[in-house]
This record gives structure tokens, C-alpha cells and sequence, in this order.
């Protein structure tokens, strides 16, 4: 049996190996504005009409083009009950997750079910959409990108 480890002995081995890692960075410049917050309910809903896209509706959070910022992209998406995001693709890969009612995301042929709690990896590329449940659905969507306007959404065939 292995000896427990006490938690300086834990973290020692941990450093052991660690100068030769290199040395994080999310973005090679410094933020672009101190902290500040943005409440979604005083955000407008956009979207929902267009039926390329389906019956979703969004709110953007945080984006270059709306906040000082340029590192990422934040929203809400928003579905009322059974509603879509038909399936599509972008270069930059995105996250989901989910915070209210629940439904089904597909990624390259593959449901994942989106329930409060859940979170759902998108890779870069990857044919997804989405169908809400009988109750609707909101998820926080997100894009290692400066502005949602640099997201290039191409629609499948099916869906356009």
C-alpha cells in the first residue's frame, strides 16, 4: 500500500517537471477594460424571426463590438418550446450551458441532451443544432472569438 501523501508532499510532487512547462497565456495582450458585469434581462432579444437560422433568439452579453472587450464572446440563446437552431457550421469551436429547461443538441450526428447543469464541447467545424423540449430551453453559448459578428455561420443544405 502507498504511503499517504500530506498536502505540501502533493503539491511538491506536482512541481516537480513544472519549469519546464511553458508559461500560460489566453490572449498576448492585456484585457481590454477593468471588470465590469452586464445583466441579460435589460439586453434585447435578437434573432427568433429568421428561418434560416430556426425560431432562436439570443442576447449578447459580451462582444467586442458591445463591451470593452476582445477576447471573447458570451451570450444567451433562447427557445421557446420545441423551438430550433437548425444545423449548422463555424470555424471556431463553442460551448453550451445549459440553465433552463431542457432539449437536444446534436453534434456531427450525436444528441446530446441538454438539461440545466449540462454543458456541451463543440469543436471547430462540427455540424450541430439544437431542438428545444415541451418547456423551451436558455443555454449561455460562448466563442473563443472578439465579436459574434466574426462568426461565420454556414447552414446545411437541409436546414437553408
Amino acid at each position: 500500500m502507498t504511503e499517504p501523501m500530506t498536502i505540501p508532499d502533493a503539491a511538491e510532487a506536482l512541481m516537480i517537471g513544472a519549469a519546464d512547462l511553458p508559461e500560460a497565456v489566453n490572449s498576448p495582450e492585456p484585457p481590454a477594460a477593468p471588470g465590469f458585469s452586464v445583466d441579460a434581462a435589460k439586453v434585447a432579444p435578437e434573432g427568433g424571426t429568421d428561418p434560416v437560422f430556426g425560431s432562436v433568439a439570443w442576447r449578447t452579453l459580451i462582444c467586442a463590438d458591445r463591451t470593452p472587450t476582445k477576447e471573447f464572446v458570451l451570450g444567451i440563446a433562447e427557445f421557446g418550446p420545441r423551438g430550433t437552431l437548425n444545423p449548422h457550421r463555424h470555424e471556431p469551436a463553442e460551448f453550451y450551458l445549459c440553465i433552463e429547461g431542457g432539449g437536444t443538441a446534436t453534434i456531427d450526428g450525436i444528441a446530446h441532451a441538454l438539461v440545466p447543469g449540462v454543458a456541451v464541447y463543440i469543436p471547430g467545424n462540427a455540424e450541430h443544432g439544437v431542438v428545444a423540449g415541451p418547456e423551451g430551453l436558455r443555454f449561455a453559448y460562448g466563442f473563443a472569438e472578439a465579436a459574434f459578428s466574426g462568426v461565420t455561420y454556414r447552414f446545411s443544405s437541409a436546414a437553408a
